[in-house]
């Protein structure tokens, strides 16, 4: 698909794949794809992952057996120790069942309803209208808590010599095209998987799979039509950024266009921090935080919200889960640093989800273009 909108920077991706499973908790990923394209010149390719029913539900045991239950058990039993608790840990986080239904777990505690928030909004009648707000942000902490989270960034970690330069598009005042160009000290990889690539980070390959199934059934209950979102369906990046300013450019990740079915067809990103575990401890807290009081940066930093010309910056908290309409919002990331070194590297791992059957794609507003990219 090619891009009519010229100011706007995109995303990139990867190679698509399919997921199969074989029975015995091995997840098998089967490329489909050649090699490794840009959204703006191909469109939007998506990862076909075909759910069993172990996965989308009742693998491992069902949320009701796994989530808050054990939470209100563990307190009771507080002061006896900590060993009861201990030992229920090997059954919850050491199987690819018990991580499974972890993620179903906390996925289902989690609160997504900003995400239903409405909005006055004009339709291409001209007339104003209630919609579903397209710079909506829902922000959840502790997602899956320290102990998964901690072991989903040692396996990103044991990723880095396999990541290369992410790319990304931009607008050339120069040249008035858009351009590609290399994010400088930023690299990033697709989670394929495979037999060799599910033993090396099998957690991240869980995580997509259940986040996959268990987030776009939960919204799809709160949302219209126009934004369903398929559950077998997606596309992902893991990415870091290694410090000494790295950053990303102002940008929306779906261009949007074309037909139904045709072109770039995601709808929502859900972006999971894998920082360790109390990063950002004794900051402010959402949505009162600040990339100037924080050395490090790597913000997240979302325009025009919560009102127009307003800016809300959000922390790289470990274990935070952010999700947005890929398909509208205007955000980037401040410059990153490490002071403190390797540790304070802004480790991302970015599932995109697709529009179902009957979802809609926004095409950008030439006013949101002319505002933030100078076209329009």
């Amino acid at each position: 698909m090619k891009n009519k909108r010229k100011g706007i920077a995109s995303s990139t991706h990867l190679r698509p794949v399919s997921l199969v499973f074989v029975v015995g908790s091995i997840l098998i990923f089967n490329v489909i794809g050649t090699c490794a394209t840009s959204f703006l010149a191909q469109g939007a390719s998506v990862q076909k992952a075909a759910i069993p029913a172990f996965a989308a539900g009742g693998f491992g045991g069902s949320s009701k057996s796994s989530g808050s239950k054990k939470k209100k058990n563990t307190k009771k039993k507080k002061k006896g120790g900590a060993g009861a608790t201990a030992a229920k840990r090997p059954n919850n986080l050491f199987t690819p069942e018990g991580r499974m239904a972890h993620i179903r777990s906390r996925l289902g505690a989690a609160d997504v309803s900003p995400m239903a928030n409405l909005s006055l909004m004009q339709n291409k009648d001209g007339q104003l209208a209630l919609d579903i707000d397209p710079n909506a942000i829902c922000v959840v902490d502790n997602f899956l808590g320290k102990d998964l989270i901690s072991a989903m960034r040692q396996e990103a970690e044991s990723l880095l010599p396999t990541l290369v330069p992410s790319q990304s598009t931009r607008f050339d005042e120069k040249s008035q095209t858009v351009v590609p160009y290399e994010k400088v000290g930023v690299l990033s990889t697709q989670i394929e998987g495979g037999a060799t690539g599910y033993e090396a980070s099998p957690r991240l390959v869980e995580y997509i799979v259940t986040l996959t199934s268990g987030l776009s059934q939960k919204l799809n209950q709160i949302l219209p039509e126009s934004h369903h979102l398929s559950g077998s369906e997606q596309t992902n990046k893991l990415a870091v950024c290694l410090g000494d300013g790295s950053m990303y450019d102002k940008h929306i990740d779906n261009l949007g266009g074309g037909e139904k079915g045709a072109g770039d067809q995601r709808k929502l990103t859900a972006l999971l921090y894998l920082q360790p575990p109390g990063s950002h401890d004794g900051q402010p807290e959402f949505p009162n935080e600040s990339v100037e009081d924080d050395p490090r940066g790597g913000y997240f930093r979302a325009y025009d919200v919560p009102e127009s010309d307003q800016v809300t910056c959000i922390a790289p908290r470990g274990d935070r889960l952010i999700m947005f309409w890929s398909d509208s919002l205007v955000h980037d990331v401040s410059p990153s640093f490490c002071p403190a070194g390797d540790t304070d590297r802004r480790w991302a791992l970015t599932v995109w989800f697709v529009v179902g059957e009957d979802g809609v794609i926004r095409t950008t507003d030439a006013e949101i273009e002319k505002k933030h990219f100078g076209t329009g």
